[in-house]
């Protein structure tokens, strides 16, 4: 089993990467990763997990666009109040966020 660092430098890094994120924009929890040049979708969920609640959480999504697990509701009012681009889905949320054109990547 792996063991993700989720404390120190790491998560302040992801912690600013989100709070950077522009409203009506979205990144996945794998490109957050990347930004650092390493995969780790998993330990950016954990770092939202414990630390993401005061940030545009909502942001941050699952691969193919959709909406965080769980929050789907929520996060659809944040999505629309924002202008971020949907499509529908054969999913539970009815509904995942357009990538090719809300996708975001820091400069």
């Amino acid at each position: 089993m792996a063991v993700f660092d989720t404390s120190g430098d790491y998560t302040q890094a992801v912690l600013e990467v989100v709070a950077d994120i522009p409203p009506g924009r979205v990144m996945t929890y794998g490109d957050v990763a990347w930004t650092f040049g390493r995969p780790g979708a998993r330990a950016v969920g954990m770092v939202m997990r414990f630390h993401g609640s005061e940030l545009p959480w909502w942001r941050v999504i699952r691969a193919g666009g959709h909406p965080p697990t769980g929050h789907e509701d929520a996060a659809r009012a944040h999505y629309e109040e924002e202008g971020t681009p949907l499509l529908p889905a054969t999913t539970p949320a009815g509904y995942r966020i357009d990538l090719a054109k809300a996708g975001w990547s820091p400069s």
